[in-house]
Order: structure tokens, then sequence, then C-alpha cells
């Protein structure tokens, strides 16, 4: 987890350039995993190597509705130049920005849980095995989602102060804009191959999935 927030911290330095808000994507971090702890003792469910494995395997999902939230309230106030000091206008703004990105932050993190459906329908001693991970995943999930529409939106009304950078001005953004502009104008004029590609690596997945589960089937 100090990895975690370490890397967070890095990187929101990097693309944001913009320190009050650090403590709004790294808060809800040890947050989440609290909330997880709390599932796991209402659930049941021991603090052991396979429940660890969960919060372990959900600590990069954990920040990303945070800094998903976080980093629209900031474009939305840097871009319509809201005074940081009108902390009505800026409480309407966050607001405003955060019922823009609050859906897709569900159903983003929805899926992510979804994925773990199959884990959850095993039987034996797979199910045993496996059953607390994919709760303690869960639960950690579920409560970064919950902390990132209620705990995220307050704090950046609180600590979303001070001089705001423009995306243009930031140099690493402008770097990797000068990349992915070519790279989306290619696909967008070529969605035929662009489809076609992608379609031949999900065959390529089944492909090999099938190949690896036969293997394990002979051993």
């Amino acid at each position: 987890m100090i990895e975690e927030l370490i890397l967070v911290t890095l990187a929101h330095i990097l693309f944001l350039a913009h320190f009050r808000s650090i403590l709004i994507v790294t808060i809800p971090l040890p947050l989440a995993v609290l909330l997880a702890f709390l599932f796991m003792n209402y659930a049941g469910i021991s603090s052991n190597l396979m429940s660890l494995s969960g919060i372990a395997i959900a600590i990069g999902v954990l920040v990303d509705a945070g800094i998903v939230v976080t980093e629209n309230a900031f474009r939305f106030i840097e871009q319509r130049k809201i005074d940081p000091k009108n902390r009505r206008l800026v409480w309407q703004t966050v607001l405003e920005s955060t019922r823009l990105v609050g859906r897709p932050i569900f159903f983003s993190m929805a899926i992510i849980i979804l994925a773990f459906v199959p884990v959850f329908a095993l039987t034996g001693e797979e199910g045993k095995l496996f059953h607390p991970l994919a709760f303690t995943k869960t639960f950690a999930v579920g409560g970064a989602t919950l902390i990132a529409v209620t705990l995220v939106p307050v704090l950046c009304t609180l600590l979303l102060r001070g001089r705001f950078h423009a995306e243009q001005a930031n140099p690493v953004m402008r770097v990797f804009h000068f990349v992915y502009r070519p790279a989306l104008r290619f696909a967008l004029n070529h969605r035929v191959l662009t489809v076609s590609f992608a379609a031949l690596l999900f065959a390529g997945a089944i492909f090999l999935a099938t190949g690896i589960a036969k293997s394990s089937c002979r051993l």
C-alpha cells in the first residue's frame, strides 16, 4: 500500500502538478482497504494469504475512481477559470463534474467486480481456496467506489485551491498528446482495420486460453 501511495503521488505531481490535491487521491486508498477489512469481519472471512491476496490484486484499481473524479473536477475548474476563492462556485463545479463521471465510474467498477463471478461459482476445494480472494477484492473495489462518489468530491471542494496548471502547459501531457492524436486519428479513419485487428487479438486470446486449459487437463 505504501508503494502504491508513492506511485500515485508521483503520477499526480507529474500529470497535474497540483500538490494540495495529492491528499484527495491518496486518502481513499487506506480507507478502501479499511472498509474491505470491516466487510471481511462482518462476513466472517479471516485474514489469511488468499484473502489478503484479493486486496493486493485490487490495490491498483482502488485509486482509479478517485483519480478520475479529482482530475475531472480539476479540469472543470481550470478550463472554466473558476476563482478558487469563490468556494460556492467551486462546490457547484465539483458537483457538476462528479455527476458527469459518476455513472461511468460505477459501471466500470461493476464490470471489475462481475469479472470475478466465475470465481464465486467454484465449488469444492477450489471454492474454499478462492472464495476469500474474490470476496475481499469485491469488498475493496466496492469500498473504493463508494468513497470515490462521496468523500472524494467533498475533499475536492476543500483542497482544490491555489494555482491550476493548464493541460497544454504540462510538457509531459504535450508529449502524450503528440503521440496519441495521430494514433487516434488513424484508428478512426481506418475503423474496419482497427476492429478487425481487435477481433484477431480476441480470437488469439481464446485460442491460447483453450490450449492452456487442455494442457492443464492432461496434467
